[in-house]
């Protein structure tokens, strides 16, 4: 199922959802408004911890290390069990829509990519990248009205986001193509001719 998945990457505010909709405009393409499927997987205290949770979150993250490390293949076992929950979603998903690719657009998957990128090596990946200080203005207008603190008090999204895809682009520890949210909105067309090629899919001109 991962060979037919594909993660747009971006921070909020980059035009990731712009892009989306160009994007799954493509008869071979499935998308929805961000499912978020990977995001509370991660947090289980494998990868990441949870900071607040209706339960012993430190005590549920503990529990389940012990148990992944004492399962026959280990993590192996484990990333085998969220890829077999993943294929269930995703496939009965696409099966309603008959089509062969599920785009997900996640902005919250940029915080886990070390995590995704283990569960799903051969899905496709797309890279979305805006300059930070657009991404920072569009983020403190959109939401609070221009106040930068309020802002900043309640989600520092470039510290967080912009270190984190950086990294991923930087390593580069699967295939991805990257493309800048001023390029697809001056020229889009050939953003999109690189983005279908990396997929594999025809391109289709009349998704510009």
């Amino acid at each position: 199922m991962q060979d037919k998945l594909i993660f747009l990457i971006g921070p909020p505010r980059s035009g990731s959802t712009l892009l989306m909709r160009m994007v799954s405009t493509h008869s071979q393409i499935y998308s929805r408004p961000e499912p978020h499927l990977m995001t509370p997987l991660a947090h289980m205290g494998v990868y990441d911890n949870v900071d607040k949770a209706p339960y012993d979150q430190l005590q549920s993250a503990q529990s389940i290390a012990e148990f992944i490390r004492d399962l026959p293949g280990g993590e192996e076992d484990y990333l085998d069990a969220v890829r077999a929950f993943s294929d269930v979603m995703y496939g009965r998903m696409l099966k309603t829509q008959e089509k062969p690719y599920f785009l997900d657009k996640t902005p919250a998957y940029s915080l886990i990519l070390p995590f995704l990128v283990k569960v799903f090596p051969k899905a496709k990946y797309i890279v979305l990248t805006r300059h930070p200080c657009s991404v920072w203005d569009s983020y403190a207008e959109s939401f609070f009205d221009g106040d930068y603190a309020a802002a900043k008090d309640f989600n520092p999204i470039l510290p967080r986001y912009v270190p984190a895809i950086a990294r991923f682009l930087r390593e580069h520890a699967v295939e991805h193509v990257h493309v800048r949210y001023e390029d697809i909105v001056s020229d889009p067309e050939p953003q999109l001719q690189r983005i279908y090629a990396h997929i594999g899919v025809p391109h289709e001109p009349e998704t510009v």
